[in-house]
């Protein structure tokens, strides 16, 4: 079964080297590196994968342009885990004063698939990131994830996470 797939927080695309072999095709990267004046992962994306387009920054992509891509069968991404790392300051999706957080940055990648699902087929997505999701924000962090993904309201069970 051959899939097509778009990375959303690509880096160096490890979810690339891992399904290739399987005969499944990127239909496009988005790794962008604000702080970063070398651009690493997105000098490594160029160079392994020339032919496959880098869309950048997730929060400047838009419909057209995913809806440009055709077809897609899985979107894949792990929003950044600084906020929501036990090794991290713990802020969790959302600043004090209501902006999003790095890690909050999932929302975005909720939003291109739901633009993937309307323009482009999608039906599966991926969210993968770091142990201390589970437990950022009492609990209510991945609470949120989930809820959103499945669109409801997702509890967190009365022991947290720990079985998940």
């Amino acid at each position: 079964m051959n899939l097509r797939y778009l990375s959303l927080f690509s880096g160096i695309e490890a979810a690339t080297v891992a399904w290739k072999p399987l005969g499944w095709e990127a239909a496009a990267f988005a790794q962008y590196e604000p702080n970063d004046k070398i651009q690493f992962p997105s000098k490594v994306l160029e160079y392994h994968y020339p032919d496959v387009p880098n869309l950048g920054d997730v929060t400047k992509i838009s419909e057209e342009q995913i809806k440009a891509l055709g077809h897609i069968d899985l979107v894949v991404g792990g929003s950044p885990c600084q906020d929501l790392s036990i090794a991290g300051q713990r802020r969790g999706l959302v600043n004090e004063d209501g902006s999003l957080t790095r890690s909050g940055l999932f929302d975005y990648q909720m939003q291109i698939f739901e633009w993937a699902v309307k323009n482009n087929g999608a039906r599966f997505m991926l969210w993968e990131n770091v142990p201390g999701a589970f437990s950022s924000n009492q609990g209510n962090d991945f609470a949120y994830i989930l809820g959103t993904m499945v669109q409801g309201n997702v509890p967190v069970p009365r022991d947290g996470w720990k079985n998940s």
